[in-house]
């Protein structure tokens, strides 16, 4: 009997962690990102590429704190426009565009002003954001705006090559892409008013 139970809370467990009720996800106060180090702008420049395969290897907290910062963060108190000012240009400095992380844990909305990672929802939903090779990988970004905002696909595509550059800087692969992100938007929660743009995913490559 005491046998026949501990395999039925085994077998609940794996189901929860399976469903994303296995634990509540916490807010994830990041590093403060650390502004030296890798390539110079011209050597990041020179070896910015597309690279479609990742290793399973996390990123520190550091790592994915410096990563973010550098996607989207905020950069200086105040900007020519109203409001902060950050590393990637927006129309009107709106920042209409919405940085939703997906970890292995979970999905997290990335806020630049505290620096923080806010949960969103528990469980790994990385194999519904892209082909095989995202599913393994550290982290992939979904890029979201409302529909109305005219100008969020140039905004991500100046985040998105913050991320190039930040990823050939510090010897990560980066894949930016459009297909299959619509299906994203029931497990990110989002509004009618809400879609997903972009994602693009990032991580160590394969050891050879």
């Amino acid at each position: 009997m005491k046998r026949t139970m501990f395999i039925y809370v085994l077998a609940v467990g794996a189901v929860l962690a399976a469903t994303g009720f296995a634990q509540e996800l916490k807010p994830i106060t990041l590093p403060k990102p650390q502004m030296e180090g890798g390539k110079t702008v011209m050597q990041a420049l020179a070896e910015r590429k597309t690279t479609r395969e990742f290793s399973d290897q996390a990123l520190s907290p550091q790592m994915l704190s410096n990563l973010l910062w550098a996607a989207f963060g905020m950069n200086r108190e105040k900007a020519e426009r109203a409001g902060t000012g950050r590393t990637a240009p927006s129309g009107m400095n709106r920042q209409s565009v919405q940085l939703y992380v997906l970890l292995p844990e979970g999905v997290y909305l990335y806020d630049a002003q505290p620096h923080v990672l806010k949960p969103v929802a528990a469980g790994d939903i990385r194999p519904k954001a892209g082909p095989a090779p995202a599913a393994m990988a550290a982290v992939t970004i979904a890029y979201v705006a409302d529909s109305d905002a005219g100008s969020a696909p140039v905004e991500t595509g100046f985040i998105g090559q913050n991320v190039y550059l930040f990823s050939a800087a510090f010897g990560l692969n980066a894949w930016f892409r459009a297909g299959g992100v619509a299906e994203l938007a029931g497990p990110l929660k989002l509004t009618e008013k809400q879609r997903v743009l972009y994602a693009q995913t990032v991580g160590y490559p394969v050891k050879k």
